[in-house]
């Protein structure tokens, strides 16, 4: 399991109550987090609207189904998960609504996502910095359009911005349309920017170690105040 799954996946099991059986994946991609769930016993149902990603997530055994949320409809679910999805699905109200709707009485939401509008220039110059040594090491792939654009401007910070969709909620937005339908929310700061740099790295043995140490150097900054977190994460339990 590469390192970014098993991130969010020892994050998700702290949340799977022992009463949950059933679970929605929104954003499912390659299908390994819905795989590594099934093989906890869960029963999963993935989706994605990217037809490769689902061809992808069925090799590896997941119920996946090409889809769209909020237009997707099933049986009621013990878990919904948006696996950093939700920030770019429209409308955010009733897309948090219907999965609301769509969980058991003692069901939860549970999101791992970003707040992109976080981002200052000392955090990003932290990022440029790792990005340079990585590509330093000889360890990115060449031609990667968005680590190629951030270590090529002089101003990091207006480079992120013009690389991120103004359409993007803010994990404030995020947090806030959660607060509506839900009795009880559970919010947390997390790191985030080793998942481009993850992307954008050569297959070697010392991937997964690579990208562990630059996630835990980002916590360790971010818990200091040295840098700004970009991860978001929330559960929120359905309201009785």
């Amino acid at each position: 399991m590469r390192f970014e799954t098993r991130y969010t996946y020892d994050f998700i099991r702290l949340f799977l109550s022992s009463e949950c059986r059933r679970i929605l994946e929104i954003g499912c991609g390659a299908g390994e987090l819905a795989a590594r769930l099934s093989k906890d016993g869960f029963t999963v149902v993935a989706i994605d609207s990217d037809p490769d990603s689902i061809a992808a997530a069925r090799e590896l055994g997941v119920d996946a189904r090409v889809a769209t949320w909020p237009d997707f409809a099933d049986d009621l679910f013990d878990a919904v998960l948006f696996t950093r999805s939700l920030h770019h699905i429209h409308p955010l109200d009733r897309s948090v609504r219907h999965a609301a709707d769509s969980l058991t009485d003692s069901g939860r939401i549970i999101v791992e996502d970003f707040a992109y509008d976080s981002a200052d220039e000392k955090t990003l110059r932290w990022f440029r910095s790792a990005i340079g040594l990585i590509r330093a090491a000889g360890l990115l792939v060449e031609g990667d359009e968005f680590v190629g654009k951030t270590l090529s401007k002089a101003q990091t910070l207006e480079a992120w911005q013009q690389n991120h969709d103004h359409d993007l909620h803010t994990g404030a937005e995020i947090e806030a349309e959660l607060e509506k339908p839900f009795s009880r929310i559970i919010s947390e700061n997390a790191a985030y920017y080793f998942r481009y740099m993850a992307n954008a790295m050569i297959a070697t043995e010392r991937r997964n170690a690579i990208v562990q140490a630059v996630a835990e150097q980002e916590e360790t900054l971010a818990a200091d105040g040295s840098i700004v977190a970009l991860g978001r994460r929330f559960v929120a339990a359905r309201v009785r």
